[in-house]
């Protein structure tokens, strides 16, 4: 299996064809650029986030909030990645090539790509990069990697080039390198963070703010864009476009919003759907929305009871009125799910469908012998919709004869000490684009692993898992990832009722927004390199 530029483009051949493919889209693409506005280079940036939290940080190890994610992708690059739209795509890497059985990996990086402290990315760094993965403590990048990633087995062939050994066949390892997974220097240092990223470290205030500035090195800098209504004219120059990018952090939404009302910020992200309106009302406003996979989920924990019992797991799923969550939580402004995650990736089972059923959950209810049941049900801010979608939950369950209590929480209490033993809560992920990659990095992970499943579901789930990724035929993996869809849908301990948009706003004296966030990272996957300002 191999991964690789199509004709064995060398990087000044791929950046040269990137650069007259993002030319022909300047002067081809159409534009919605507000009349009389006059595209500009340089200049700062300002945006509000929420979903921040105290213990947010610049390593791209420690994945733990809204926008230490997307802030990973604006100081530092992967060897390969997936487009706005959940396509798979070289980046860092012009190489990515397996064996017959995919158990032999060889990667290759392009060459005189630069860190931004002017150091040139080599083999050095991929191997130090796996290394820090496997020893820093609390890193979620090691669930994709732990079960087949020998350290042992990784040989460096040349100064650009390893081969990797692994412990055992991995057909979508590619995959795994291209969901976050941040590639660092040699002696990486977390409190001067060091990237390849279009932006580079400046300061950062955990909770309060990130600021950085234009990498004028950046590897990337004439390559394609994401599709844009308002893409940046060809003679705007390389990327960035920007001189500085400011992140407040504003976790209130209604303080979020009136930031950009009243011109204190030139986007926002996690913007309300009810708040959605008031962008409408105000004409120098627009809405940067996008259809998403990334998921809101209320996960059961299946070793402690009730929820040890798949009756009342069912009876819940079979409880929730998707249609009405849909309403009552987005507005409409999503799609309707039916507990399955990753809907863009190979295999997934759209013809799986849960409608609700009152007299069935309550029935399920009866046979497990917990009717009347009272649960504590622990929520926070992870996303827009968490906290109202739990509400309906608990109104849905009362009329099957369980109770649902609520609770409230802020980030600190719900990601603190009990966060992977809550009896009945929720998360959020981004789409990951393959569905056996995140099962690694859920139900089969021992350090994010929420659902607690147990034998003999677990040890099913593992061999599935195991067996997709031991074959390099798409169409048998497609029917093993197929089944550990089923396995989830009968047994599972997820209820995911929706895939909401991502919803973002900003100011149009900003353009080059991507239209697209499939992801749903925010800020249309965090491609600030792409906007720029007008006057």
């Amino acid at each position: 299996m191999t991964t690789q530029p199509s004709h064995g483009l060398s990087r000044r051949g791929f950046l040269g064809s990137a650069a007259a493919l993002g030319l022909l889209a300047a002067c081809g693409g159409n534009t919605t650029q507000q009349p009389g506005s006059t595209p500009r280079r340089g200049g700062r940036l300002t945006v509000a986030t929420g979903g921040a939290k105290g213990s947010d940080t610049v390593d791209p190890m420690l994945l733990n909030s809204v926008p230490v994610s997307f802030m990973a992708r604006v100081l530092y690059d992967q060897l390969a990645d997936y487009s706005n739209q959940m396509r798979y795509q070289l980046a860092m890497a012009e190489l990515i090539e397996s064996n017959a059985t995919g158990d032999e990996w060889t990667i290759r990086v392009r060459q005189g790509i630069e860190f931004h402290n002017g150091k040139t990315l080599d083999a050095d760094d991929v191997l130090f990069t796996f290394q820090r993965t496997f020893s820093l403590p609390g890193a979620v990048t090691v669930g994709k990697f732990k079960a087949f990633v020998d350290l042992n087995g990784i040989t460096k062939l040349d100064q650009r080039t390893l081969r990797l050994k692994l412990l055992r066949p991995a057909a979508t390892f590619q995959s795994a390198l291209a969901s976050p997974f941040k590639i660092v220097p040699v002696g990486f240092d977390p409190r001067n963070p060091v990237g390849t990223g279009p932006f580079k470290y400046k300061s950062f205030t955990p909770n309060r703010q990130w600021t950085c500035e234009r990498f004028a090195n950046y590897w990337n800098a004439t390559g394609e864009s994401q599709p844009s209504d308002a893409p940046a004219p060809a003679g705007l120059g390389p990327k960035p476009y920007l001189d500085e990018l400011v992140v407040n952090v504003i976790n209130d939404d209604s303080a979020r919003i009136n930031a950009l009302v009243t011109g204190q910020v030139d986007a926002i992200n996690q913007l309300q759907f009810a708040q959605i309106p008031t962008i409408e009302q105000h004409r120098e406003l627009k809405l940067l929305e996008s259809k998403t996979g990334a998921w809101t989920g209320i996960y059961m924990n299946m070793q402690q009871a009730p929820f040890n019992d798949v009756r009342v797991r069912q009876a819940l799923r079979l409880a929730i009125d998707r249609d009405q969550a849909l309403t009552a939580c987005l507005s409409g402004h999503g799609t309707v799910a039916n507990d399955l995650p990753e809907p863009f990736a190979p295999g997934y089972p759209a013809s799986l469908v849960r409608k609700r059923d009152v007299e069935k959950a309550r029935q399920l209810l009866k046979d497990a012998g917990h009717e009347g049941v009272t649960v504590e049900l622990v929520t926070g801010p992870v996303s827009t919709e968490a906290v109202s979608m739990c509400t309906v939950l608990a109104n849905n369950a009362a009329d099957i004869g369980m109770t649902i209590k609520v609770r409230q929480v802020d980030t600190a209490t719900l990601f603190g000490p009990n966060f992977h033993n809550w009896q009945f809560s929720v998360d959020k992920w981004p789409a990951q684009g393959n569905y056996p990659m995140l099962t690694a990095l859920t139900d089969l992970s021992g350090a994010t692993d929420l659902t607690h499943m147990a034998d003999p579901d677990l040890r099913e789930l593992r061999s599935l898992y195991e067996q997709a990724q031991a074959t390099t035929d798409q169409t048998r993996q497609n029917d093993l990832t197929q089944r550990m869809y089923q396995l989830e849908y009968d047994r599972g301990g997820w209820i995911i009722p929706f895939f909401a948009n991502v919803e973002n706003a900003y100011n149009v004296k900003t353009a080059g927004w991507p239209k697209d966030d499939f992801a749903g990272r925010t800020f249309g996957n965090a491609r600030f390199e792409q906007v720029y300002l007008t006057s």
